[in-house]
Parts: C-alpha cells; sequence; structure tokens
C-alpha cells in the first residue's frame, strides 16, 4: 500500500546518522531552552512558595519541549535524548543554580522520551507516540526532583499528585505542543532539509497519484 511504502522510505531515511542540519536544530533548540530555564528557574520558585510542588508542576513540559520538538522534526534515534542532555549541559555552563542537577534533569528526560520513541521503533510520529515521548519525559527526574527538592515533605498524596500534574504537563506542552509547533513549521517551508517535510511530502504525494489504493 502506499501508506506502507512511505513509512518504508521513512526507515531508509531514519538509518542515516545526523546531518549538519539535524545538529544546527538541535544545538539551536537546546541554546534556546537554556535560555528559557533561566527564567523558569524564576518563576519556579514562585509558583512552589505560593503553591507547593503542584502549583510548580503545571509547567514542566516546557522545560522537555526542545527535545520532544527535535526529536519530531528530526526523526532519528537518539535525538530526544541528545538535544534535552546538551540543554542540561548549557544550563550547567551558564551558571544554573542548580549546577549539575540541570544535566542529570535534562539527561533523564530525554532517556523518558526515547524509551516511549523506540516502542515505536522510531516509526511512529503521529498524536499518540508524541503526546505519550512528552508525558514520559516526567517520571525518571521527578524520583530525583523529589528528594532533591524537598517534595518530599509534603506528603505522599501532595507528591502523587504533583506527579499526575507534571505526566499531564509533559503529555500537552511537551507532547502535543511541540506536535502542533512542529506542523505549523513544516507548513511554512524552512524544514525542507528534514524528515518531517520529506515524510509529510512523500505522504501527500502518495495520496495525490493513488488515492484508490489508500487504506484506512
Amino acid at each position: 500500500m502506499i501508506e506502507s511504502g512511505a513509512i518504508v522510505k521513512a526507515g531508509k531515511q531514519r538509518k542515516k546518522g545526523l546531518t549538519t542540519l539535524d545538529i544546527v536544530l538541535i544545538a539551536i533548540l537546546a541554546i534556546a531552552n537554556g535560555v528559557l530555564s533561566a527564567y523558569l528557574s524564576f518563576l519556579n520558585q514562585v509558583l512552589t512558595a505560593v503553591g507547593g510542588p503542584i502549583l510548580t508542576s503545571i509547567i514542566l513540559g516546557l522545560y522537555s519541549i526542545c527535545g520532544i520538538l527535535a526529536a519530531y522534526i528530526i526523526r532519528k534515534p537518539g535525538v530526544c535524548f541528545l538535544t534535552l542532555a546538551l540543554a542540561g549541559i548549557i544550563q550547567v555552563l551558564s551558571g544554573s543554580t542548580n549546577g549539575l542537577i540541570s544535566f542529570i534533569a535534562g539527561a533523564s528526560e530525554g532517556i523518558g522520551g526515547e524509551m516511549v520513541l523506540a516502542l515505536f521503533l522510531y516509526k511512529r510520529y503521529n498524536w499518540l507516540s508524541i503526546a505519550l515521548a512528552g508525558m514520559m519525559t516526567v517520571p525518571i527526574f521527578f524520583v530525583v526532583a523529589a528528594f532533591w527538592f524537598g517534595y518530599i515533605k509534603w506528603g505522599l498524596s501532595v507528591v502523587l499528585i504533583a506527579l499526575l500534574v507534571r505526566a499531564l504537563s509533559g503529555l500537552i506542552i511537551a507532547g502535543l505542543g511541540s506536535k502542533i509547533i512542529g506542523d505549523l513549521l513544516a507548513k511554512t517551508g524552512i524544514l525542507k532539509g528534514y524528515a518531517i517535510s520529506k515524510q509529510k511530502s512523500n505522504l501527500k504525494g502518495a495520496y495525490t497519484n493513488d488515492p484508490k489504493s489508500v487504506s484506512h
């Protein structure tokens, strides 16, 4: 079928290593994340002071959106982890008050996202896979954060609610947000050199050339 053929072509593209364009995008998103995190740290402190770990958890998806967005655009194994790990390194080098924990956060978030994308064999980049990848950037580091930032003192019920809120933030902001942003950018044509545009073009051409052969 046409759609299957497009997926096979996409799979062949993903076997190639990172291109210069890929590396540039990863660097841009990681740097942007580093700059954003400086402001988010202050906002986190304010939200924690006002509403504890539950209120501050609503914005956590912003920390990992760069990794999910990079993975959605580039569509190659390891991109989510590399982007978020690099973002963590940039935060450390920029003098983040959290120090090394910034790198640990980025790396663990990247691992969580990669786990989901790997389950889909790096072949499915739809609403479901991207939303789940965004959601899974949360749990691994949350275990560390609960102790490091003292959330555990708020009690088990509060910590579990905070985890749920963070998971929803990851799913909505990092996951669905990345899907929306990536699709909008692809429509402008500025992502022509990336897998997201190539695969959309392949599918579009397939549907246009032989619509009768497409099954649902």
